[in-house]
Formats: structure tokens, C-alpha cells, sequence
């Protein structure tokens, strides 16, 4: 017996021994590969885990740095964390900078442990609007990446559709049956979550192949690395055939803005079948998985029960525990990982007891929710906290998180002092119930690398992070040096976009003409002043890579900002009669636009370009090559075969602004002054059918020009925007393309609590307007309506509506109202006018 008890303790030993080495030689890989080099004064430990949770820990003495860590991540963390808070350097998407000096300065032991078990990255939208055509090259890349900021929980749903067209190939469905359902790679997710199906054409069987190679070598660094991937589980949606071969089962026809997909009744049978085969088919593939998502009800209703009803109560359980029995059949140690984004933004249908019954499918432990919007619920929905909201999510686990980015847009915005903090709360709850993981889930990366920094950051902290000294702090490691004007730089921008959260972080230029939204990004004197700072340490840091790749940046999106201000004039020019100020408006509007494509054509990755050749080399034939740098065009504009997703990616490209959006305005501007109409929508589509993006000659200086660009723009101000006090939006003959006419623009929630009427103003113009209804809405509800039935004409140019605004309870008022006017007029209406509140 002693004999055996000692041959377990060596065999325990040898495998700690194991792991160990193994977390170091992982944590080795990676630093050599972020720093092209592993330094000689880096000493790599691997230490025991002291509770649920990892931590590192860093001190220098003779000139040596060690690196102590409970796994490969948590080294990586360590290592990362020390070099950057200390100057040494950055591993960012637009560049990366490293310099370490021959001796590190001695400095005492320093122990960081995360407050949390698991630290999760990504969303399924990331799949879509970043990575959909990434090769294994730029995979390394960014798993280095997850490693360095300490992100051990990664998204990793490749090949999901691979792995289905086996399963359904067994169960008699042909290829043309199949295609049906499968949309083309930058689609896939909102295919995944039931949200639409065939848009831009189904993958080869060759890109099924070469996602399966792909996903082995991606999910092999992950494993090694200690790390959990989430996969992808069945949901319930399968191809319309499924009927043809299966008679008596229920599928429903889901729809979302205007696309559709085919969910199979989880109270068919059908349904835990498919979801076991498919996790056997996914992990003799791919070895065991620990965790799956699978989501179903992703921004869509109910099908079934009245709220508050027995039967959707006991509808929903029984959902939630087929769910659960199609993963538990196949894998009973599986944990089924659900987004809770429709807790938050669908509270009219999820109320609490809905939401219990759901969740009380599954054991306690085999559940994992992703809170996954605490930003967006704090600043747009303005919200009781999920936590709060659903009892600590009834005692299951969950990860508090955070979606910094919409579609990938690539304007500077981000609320930093939020997401430096914001997860102390959190953790201080008393409804904090199993609160297990911290994670951030943008829907698409390769922006505002500072604000991911941040992030990262308080996936390790339990304290306040002194959020100035952080900045100064990725300043020096980010260019060598922090002047003091790149402190005012992020001060100035604090008070600016990087000082509140947007889910719309779009230039009115970026949207196609006749987009009435408030203004949302922060842009303001402060923007202007803060990167007037930046530019201001040029002598001082234009030696710097990074601060050249910055200045392109900042410059292009400083003239960006610029553009929207003088699009502004020109209308409100249009609407006073001012025509030939109006047209010199317009020219000044293009050179700065064509100034800030020129600049960014400097940029290792803001071009359209750099994309299209990833969306080419991804292609596994010619037809699909062309197809998908097709598909890449539509999602960067038009979206998909829906209108209601127009614009929402919003790239500031260089070769997406020369090739769309200048043309798109200038087709715009001729039609408006020969008060004719124009189909955007035709137009925007045919940009979809192009394949080649226009040359155009870089700056040979793009720091010089940078500057030299902002300086001469800065003399633009909002002073030539001469719109009269209390105006809120307009509106031109382009606004009335039907005899019916819905016409949408914003206001904040302060000017709708303090307004008591609307005035309707014509101030150009002969053709009448008659106003049938005026609506407030937002969160869902309709805050106040009425309907006037008066005209404006040209006798009778003002209309003033008096505000009926209802008593609702129900929900907060969200951070924007929006306003829509019906009119009925002829298309094309000859008819200039402004909107004001009093």
C-alpha cells in the first residue's frame, strides 16, 4: 500500500513537473515571437495556482527580470505587464515597439492576482467584421495577443459549419440542401445566430477543409497555452430541407431586419439528436471541448406564451433543459455558455421570470452567461444592472463584460475611465451571485489599441487604476517617451470621445445622405485641442514608428471631424438660400476628405486594400476569391440584402473613402441642386458588384502633411454652421423619396425631458407638406405621439405641435430619443426646412 501511495505522489509530482515546463516553454513561444527575440535578462517561472484563480508575479535584481506565473497566460501577463507599464514597449494590431535596456533596474517582488477565474475575449460579430479571412499567420498574431493582455477564454466557433454539413450529410441532405442555409465567411455569425441565412453564397468544400486545418493549429496554441476556447454548439437552426427529409417536425421561419433563417422546435426530438451528433462529430475532430455556445433567441421574440404565462414559463424550461441535454448527451462535463445580451436590450420581453425559466434548464455549474454589454447597458439603455435586474442571474455562473466596439468602426472613442473601473462595481455587489469571469467582447478589433490596454489591465485589478498615469504610462511604451503635451492629448480627449461610450461611433458623412442622428462621438473643442497636442510633440517623437502610424491616424480622423462640420454648413447654407457658399462648402467638404484617404493610405491597416487582399488569399478557387472580396465590400457598406444595416461598419479606409463615400456625396450634391431625386440604394449596391480599389499616390511625408493638414483646418469652427437656436435637425427635397415619407433624426434625453413643443419650419420651398404623426421613441416604447393632420405650404411655413408625453414605468429613458415626422408630399418635394424644440 506504501509502495502504491508513493508511486501516486511521483506520478503527481511528474506531472506538475510537466505543466510547468510546459507553461514556460509556451510563454517562451510567445515572447519570442511578439518580440522577434527572447531577452537574455528574462528568467520564466511557472508557480502553483493559490484558489480558483491565476496570478503572477515580477521583480528585477543584478539587472535580471523574473517572471513567475500559475500558467503560460499568466506569465505572458506578468511579462507584458512589466514591460509596459514600464516603458519597454507594446504588442498592438496598428504596430509594435520593444526595447529593453541591457540591465532591467532592481525593483522588489510585486504579486498580481486576477479577481476573476477566467478572462474571456471576443464576440461572435468578431468573426464577421475583424477575422473572417485571417490565415494562421495572423491567428499566431492574435493569440500572442490574448496571452500578453491575459485573455485565457477565447471565441473559437471555426469550422462549425464544416463539421454540420457531416453530420447532415448523414442524415441524407445534399450539398444544394445545405447551401441553402450557409452564407458566405463575413456572414457567418449572424447565419450562427439564426439571424439570416444564403447571403453572398455558400463556402466550398475546400473552405471547409482548410477552416477544419485551421481551426486544429489555432485550437492546439490555445490548448497548450492553458487556455479554455468557447465552441460553437447547435442552436436549433438548420436548413428549410430539413422538413422535406424529417415530415413531422416543427421549423419556424425566424426573421431579423429583413433576412431569415430556420429554427427547429426544441420540442422535437430531432433536436437533442442533432445537437449530440454534432458535439460527437465536432470532438472526434477536434478533441474535448469544455465549453459551447449556443444561443437562440438572439434579438428575436418568444414564439410562444404570453409574458408573464404558465405556458411560456414552462415552455421556456423545457427549452432551456433540451438545450442542455443536446450538449449534456454527447459531453456530460460540457458547460453551455449563452450570451445575455437580450436580457438587456429585450427587457420587454425578458423579464425576470422569463429569463429564470430559461436559465433553470441547466444544472448549477453548467451554465455560463456572458453579461455581455455592462457599457452599453450603463450609457445607452440606462438600465438596471443585469445582476440587479435578474437576482445575481439566479445563482448561475456568469462573466461580467463589456462591447467597447460596433462593426469594427474605427473612430477613437471609448469610455477609458469606464473601463479602467467600471468592474469594481461588480465585484462589490451584493447581487454579484456567481460572478466568475471578466471579459471584453468587441464586435470587431484592430482599433483604439489603448482602450483594449485598459481592458486588459482591470481583467487583473481588484483596485482602482489611477487611469492618467496609465495613459502616461502606454505613452512611453508606445513611442519611447511621454511629453508633457501627450498627457494633454489624453486629458483633452478624456473630456472628448474617449470620455463616454458610444454604440454609434459613425461620421455623418459615413452614412448615406439623409442620416438625421445627434451628434455621438464626443467630438468637440476638446477632440480638436487634444490631437492639436499630439501633433505638438512631432519633434520630439518623429523618430517613432508608432507616432508616425498615430499621426496618420489622428490626422485623417481630425480632418474626418472637420468634414462633418462643414457638411453641416452646407445644408444649413442650402436651407438660407446661400447657394454659392453652399457649393464652395462642398469643395472645402471634399479636399478634406480626399486629404484624410491620402494619409491613411500610409497606414499598415486602415486601407481597403489590406482587407481585400486578405478576403482574395483567403479564396479557395477564383470564383470564390472574387466572392468574397464582394462580400467584404457588402458588410463595409451595405451590409447584407436588408436596408436597416446600411452604414454600419463605418471604416475610415483609405480607398473606402475615395472609391464610396466621395462619390456617394457628390451624386448627392447634384442631385440636391437640381432638386431631382437619386437611388441610393441602387448605387450603394453597385459598389458591392466592384472588385478593384482606385489607385491613389501616398504623402511622401505623411507626418509632415499630417500636420500641416490639421493646422490648416483647425481655422474651420463651428461657427459657419449658421443653423438658429433651438434647430435640431433638417430637412431637404432628398428627404421625401415616396408620397409617404417617414423622416427620423435624434435628440438627447435632456432636451426631451425639458421640451414642452416641436416647431416645424419651411423655410424654402413651394411644394406643401402635409404632417400626419410625430412619434418619440426609444428602449422599445413610445414616449409621446401626436398626430397634428395640418399642412405646411407656403402660406402657412410654421407649425407648432404641442408635446403629449406619455406616463410609461416600465423603462428608463434611454440616452437618445428618436423623433420621427410622417409626411405625405410628392417624391422629391420641393421643400427646405428645420426642426426646433421649445
Amino acid at each position: 500500500m506504501k509502495k502504491v501511495i508513493i508511486l501516486s505522489v511521483i506520478a503527481v509530482l511528474a506531472t506538475c513537473s510537466l505543466i510547468h515546463a510546459n507553461n514556460v516553454q509556451e510563454a517562451r513561444g510567445v515572447i519570442l515571437r511578439a518580440v522577434g527575440y527572447f531577452p537574455k535578462n528574462v528568467v520564466l517561472t511557472s508557480i502553483s495556482r493559490d484558489g480558483d484563480t491565476d496570478r503572477y508575479a515580477t521583480y528585477t535584481r543584478k539587472g535580471i527580470l523574473y517572471v513567475e506565473g500559475s500558467s503560460a497566460v499568466a506569465i505572458c501577463r506578468g511579462f507584458y505587464e512589466y514591460v509596459s507599464q514600464n516603458g519597454y514597449g507594446v504588442y498592438n494590431w496598428s504596430g509594435s515597439r520593444f526595447d529593453f535596456p541591457q540591465q532591467f533596474p532592481d525593483s522588489k517582488r510585486r504579486e498580481v492576482r486576477s479577481p476573476f477565474k477566467h478572462r474571456l475575449y471576443m464576440n461572435v460579430c468578431t468573426f464577421g467584421y475583424t477575422s473572417p479571412f485571417w490565415d494562421w499567420k495572423r491567428w499566431e498574431k492574435e493569440i500572442d495577443w490574448m496571452a500578453l493582455h491575459g485573455f485565457d477564454m477565447p471565441l473559437a466557433p471555426i469550422a462549425n459549419e464544416a463539421i454540420f454539413t457531416r453530420i447532415w450529410h448523414e442524415m441524407g441532405l445534399t450539398d444544394p440542401e445545405i447551401n441553402v442555409l450557409f452564407s458566405g465567411p463575413a456572414h457567418l455569425p449572424w447565419m450562427r445566430m439564426g439571424n439570416m441565412s444564403g447571403v453572398d453564397g455558400a463556402p466550398t468544400e475546400a473552405w471547409h477543409k482548410s477552416q477544419i486545418a485551421l481551426q486544429h493549429q489555432i485550437l492546439k496554441r490555445m490548448r497548450n497555452l492553458g487556455m479554455k476556447p468557447v465552441c460553437q454548439g447547435f442552436a436549433g437552426f438548420v436548413p428549410p430541407a430539413m422538413k422535406k427529409h424529417f415530415p413531422n417536425i416543427n421549423l419556424t421561419e425566424t426573421k431579423w431586419s429583413g433576412m431569415k433563417n430556420w429554427m427547429l422546435s426544441p420540442m422535437d426530438d430531432l433536436f437533442v439528436e442533432i445537437g449530440n451528433r454534432y458535439i460527437r462529430a465536432w470532438e472526434k475532430e477536434f478533441g474535448k471541448c469544455d465549453y459551447y455556445l449556443i444561443d437562440s433567441f438572439n434579438e428575436m421574440d418568444v414564439p410562444f406564451g404570453e409574458k408573464g404565462s404558465k405556458e411560456r414559463f414552462n415552455t421556456l424550461q423545457k427549452y432551456g433543459k433540451t438545450i442542455y441535454h443536446s450538449l449534456s448527451g454527447a459531453n456530460s462535463d460540457a458547460v453551455w455558455v449563452m450570451q445575455g445580451w437580450m436580457f438587456g436590450y429585450q427587457r420587454d420581453i425578458w423579464d425576470p421570470e422569463s429569463a429564470r425559466a430559461l436559465l433553470s434548464g441547466a444544472p448549477e455549474g453548467k451554465m455560463l452567461i456572458l453579461d455581455l454589454a455592462v457599457d452599453f447597458n450603463h450609457y445607452v439603455w440606462r438600465t438596471e444592472k443585469s445582476w440587479d435586474y435578474l437576482s445575481g442571474l439566479f445563482n448561475r455562473n456568469w462573466i461580467y463584460s463589456t462591447v467597447p466596439n460596433f462593426g469594427g468602426r474605427t473612430a477613437l472613442t471609448g469610455a477609458i475611465d469606464f473601463y479602467a473601473n467600471g468592474h469594481l462595481k461588480a465585484l462589490r455587489s451584493p447581487n454579484r451571485g456567481q460572478l466568475v469571469g471578466y471579459g471584453t467582447s468587441p464586435e470587431g478589433v484592430e482599433n483604439n489599441d489603448v482602450v483594449y490596454e485598459i481592458i486588459a489591465a482591470a481583467g487583473w485589478s481588484d483596485r482602482e487604476i489611477d487611469v492618467p498615469q496609465f495613459l502616461h504610462r502606454f505613452s512611453q511604451a508606445r513611442y519611447g517617451k511621454a511629453p508633457a503635451d501627450m498627457d494633454r492629448f489624453w486629458k483633452e480627449m478624456k473630456q472628448a470621445s474617449y470620455g463616454e461610450f458610444t454604440n454609434n461611433a459613425r461620421f455623418r458623412w459615413q452614412v448615406r445622405p439623409g442620416y438625421h442622428r445627434m451628434p455621438t462621438m464626443g467630438i468637440n473643442d476638446h477632440y480638436y485641442r487634444a490631437i492639436e497636442h499630439f501633433f505638438a510633440c512631432t519633434d520630439e517623437l518623429k523618430d517613432s514608428e508608432l507616432y508616425r502610424t498615430d499621426a496618420i491616424q489622428y490626422g485623417a480622423l481630425y480632418l474626418a471631424a472637420k468634414a462633418d462640420m462643414v457638411l453641416e454648413a452646407i445644408h444649413w447654407a442650402c436651407l438660407q438660400n446661400r447657394d454659392k457658399e453652399a457649393r464652395q462648402l462642398e469643395q472645402r467638404f471634399f479636399s478634406l476628405l480626399k486629404n484624410a484617404d491620402r494619409l491613411l493610405a500610409s497606414h499598415p491597416i486602415f486601407r481597403l486594400d489590406y482587407w481585400t487582399d486578405q478576403a482574395s488569399k483567403a479564396g479557395c478557387t477564383d470564383e470564390e476569391k472574387d466572392r468574397q472580396i464582394g462580400e467584404l465590400r457588402r458588410l463595409m457598406t451595405i451590409w447584407g440584402t436588408g436596408l436597416s444595416l446600411n452604414d454600419y461598419a463605418a471604416r475610415v479606409w483609405s480607398g473606402l473613402i475615395r472609391d464610396f463615400y466621395i462619390p456617394r456625396w457628390e451624386n448627392y450634391f447634384t442631385a440636391l441642386h437640381g432638386r431631382r431625386s437619386f437611388d441610393f440604394v441602387k448605387w450603394d449596391a453597385e459598389f458591392y458588384t466592384k472588385r478593384k480599389v482606385s489607385p491613389v499616390v501616398p504623402f511622401s511625408d505623411p507626418l509632415k502633411e499630417a500636420k500641416r493638414l490639421v493646422y490648416e483646418a483647425s481655422n474651420l469652427t463651428p461657427r459657419i454652421i449658421a443653423a438658429p437656436p433651438g434647430s435640431v435637425s433638417y430637412w431637404t427635397p432628398m428627404d421625401f423619396r415616396n408620397a409617404k415619407t417617414s423622416y427620423s433624426f435624434t435628440i438627447g434625453y435632456q432636451d426631451y425631458e425639458q421640451m414642452n413643443s416641436i416647431r416645424l419650419i419651411m423655410s424654402r420651398g413651394m411644394d406643401p407638406l402635409e404632417v400626419d404623426r410625430i412619434t418619440f421613441r426609444s428602449n422599445h416604447y413610445t414616449w409621446a405621439e401626436m398626430k397634428p393632420q395640418e399642412t405646411l405650404d407656403s402660406k402657412n411655413r410654421m407649425l407648432e405641435i404641442k408635446l403629449d408625453k406619455k406616463n410609461i414605468t416600465e423603462s428608463p429613458l434611454a440616452k437618445e430619443v428618436t423623433v420621427t415626422i410622417y409626411f405625405r408630399s410628392k417624391p422629391t418635394a420641393d421643400s427646405f426646412g428645420s426642426v426646433e424644440i421649445l
